[in-house]
């Protein structure tokens, strides 16, 4: 048992970090190199961000029981309490996000010092990101229930019904976004969000496969609350998907443009 833990602290001495001669030629093999080479490193940042999430992951085991023993809807008295749950999250968020994007660069990133100091720096706009996205959940749901009561009585609502849907969808993927820009660039958190929807426009199909495949990873790990999958790797792998896929897509339109304007 000694050496099992050894290995998820200092990693596997049999599989050092890579060298600049080792390093694949493609971002897709680069995923795979990082995943064997941090693979317990991922585990344990996992088991850390895990913690924050207990707030959320307890209030929402809580309300999926009393709806299933009552078959009540959602109140907002429950979008008020989770509102506070996700801002726990949310600098968190933002450490891990800065440690996972160095290791998916095949970075140097020490996992406890380096996520506290991400913490630190972005904490502010981590609270402020997790305010708008509890209550773009808050809008989402009423306009959804709204909409689709209005269905029984006119037809034509349900082009509106479906618009929603797809908004809604579109503002989930544009949360890959979000703080892989909030920790790599200087920008202000509504510069973020119009940067976040423009990229998910732009590479929508790659972003929806992109998208299917970590909500896929969370999901079957995730399959019950609470579950112990979800704790050992089912937060941090789905990032390492998505954030491996925003280092290619910031290289391709924003560090491409700052390389340009630098050489002109």
């Amino acid at each position: 048992m000694a050496g099992f833990f050894n290995r998820m602290y200092y990693g596997d001495p049999r599989k050092p970090d890579l060298r600049p001669e080792d390093m694949p030629d493609n971002r897709f093999k680069l995923f795979f190199t990082v995943l064997r080479v941090r693979i317990w490193k991922l585990i344990q940042l996992n088991l850390l961000y895990a913690i924050f999430w207990i707030p959320s992951f307890a209030l929402l085991y809580i309300q999926s029981t009393v709806t299933q023993q009552t078959g009540e809807p959602l109140s907002i008295l429950f979008f008020l309490l989770l509102t506070p749950c996700l801002m726990i999250a949310g600098p968190a968020t933002a450490g891990v996000t800065y440690v996972i994007r160095d290791w998916s660069r095949d970075e140097h990133a020490w996992l406890f010092s380096d996520f506290k100091d991400a913490w630190k720096v972005n904490w502010k706009e981590s609270l402020l990101i997790m305010l708008i996205n509890a209550l773009a959940l808050l809008i989402f749901y009423i306009n959804v229930n709204f909409y689709r009561q209005m269905i029984v009585e006119k037809w034509g609502f349900m082009l509106l019904y479906y618009f929603i849907l797809i908004m809604g969808f579109i503002y989930l993927m544009m949360n890959m976004f979000l703080f892989p820009m909030l920790i790599t660039y200087k920008l202000k958190v509504r510069q973020i969000f119009k940067n976040a929807f423009i990229f998910t426009i732009a590479e929508l199909p790659r972003n929806i496969f992109i998208f299917a495949i970590s909500a896929g990873i969370f999901l079957l790990s995730a399959s019950y609350i609470l579950s112990i999958p979800a704790f050992i790797l089912g937060m941090t792998l789905p990032m390492l998907v998505f954030i491996s896929y925003t280092n290619w897509v910031f290289d391709k339109y924003l560090n491409k443009a700052k390389e340009d304007e630098v050489q002109n």
